[in-house]
């Protein structure tokens, strides 16, 4: 039985490597590619970041979407891409705990693709201390207040709409602002 059960996992494993090997052929346009060897590091890091947030996942994992979300981004490049793999990696997993499971993969990491771009610039601490964080606190809220999910959807930020703004705390850099203060030091 043991050893059906570790072809099994190994025939799994093979099957991910694959499928992430397979994300090459798209990201490699963008001038980012992964080796063999970097790819199962990241798949051992993905089963110890699952194992951190006692999560169990079946099946596929979330890299080869991490890739195909993330492969253009003009914050990412070549010096840096499996260490950042791996960070989004951590920090998908960390806030699909954070919003209690609400949200789907896809509407995470379009969540995370959208904030990474136009409001972090590419910095994945304040993606995961500041954007993530506050995003997940008001899905935490809403699903408080709603007990039931058929609400869920009325009160939930949606990326397309940049709701985001809503949550920010910070003030943000006015160009009209700074050009009047330019102008008032002349």
């Amino acid at each position: 039985m043991d050893e059906m059960f570790a072809l099994m996992e190994e025939e799994q494993r093979k099957q991910e490597l694959a499928r992430v090997m397979e994300c090459n052929r798209h990201s490699e346009q963008f001038g980012l590619a992964l080796t063999e060897e970097q790819a199962q590091e990241l798949m051992v890091h993905r089963k110890d970041t699952l194992k951190e947030n006692r999560r169990v996942e079946f099946g596929e994992g979330i890299l080869p979407q991490i890739i195909e979300n993330f492969c253009d981004s003009q914050y990412i490049d070549s010096s840096t891409y499996v260490e950042t793999l791996g960070r989004l990696q951590e920090i998908f997993y960390h806030y699909k705990n954070e919003s209690m499971d609400e949200l789907t993969d896809q509407e995470l990491l379009e969540f995370m693709r959208q904030q990474f771009e136009e409001v972090c610039f590419g910095d994945l601490e304040y993606l995961e201390s500041t954007c993530l964080e506050r995003y997940a606190r008001k899905i935490r809220e809403t699903h408080a207040d709603t007990f039931y999910k058929g609400l869920r959807d009325e009160y939930r930020l949606h990326v397309t709409d940049n709701e985001y703004q809503n949550l920010s705390e910070e003030s943000r850099w006015d160009y009209e602002l700074y050009r009047a203060s330019l102008e008032d030091m002349e």
